[in-house]
């Protein structure tokens, strides 16, 4: 039996890492469909590369510093693991509505 003090290792594949990232730039609402993301963990420091479709009229600018903000705290908040550099690439420009106005026209 171990110590109550023993508390053992948490390891995060850097696949499941890059899915975490994924789900978390994904929720904001200015990004238009799944980001793909790539990048590197070594040890607890991770550096990663968001490809991503961002609707439009949208500051991408703004986007991008809130985004970068969100990813590293939640990232550290999830994972353990922080964040030190994201490098982000709008690959598309999306005209139209927020995901929520796309729900309501295509009910599931």
């Amino acid at each position: 039996m171990s110590t109550p003090g023993g508390r053992g290792t948490t390891i995060v594949s850097d696949r499941a890492f890059m899915k975490i990232a994924e789900q978390v730039a994904g929720e904001d609402e200015h990004v238009a469909d799944r980001p793909h993301v790539s990048g590197t963990v070594a040890g607890s420091v991770a550096a990663i590369h968001l490809d991503l479709a961002v609707r439009y009229p949208t500051s991408v600018a703004g986007l991008a510093h809130e985004l970068r903000e969100r990813i590293r705290s939640r990232m550290r908040e999830l994972t353990g693991i922080t964040v030190e550099n994201i490098d982000i690439e709008v690959v598309r420009l999306v005209p139209g509505q927020r995901r929520d106005d796309d729900h309501r026209r295509h009910p599931v």
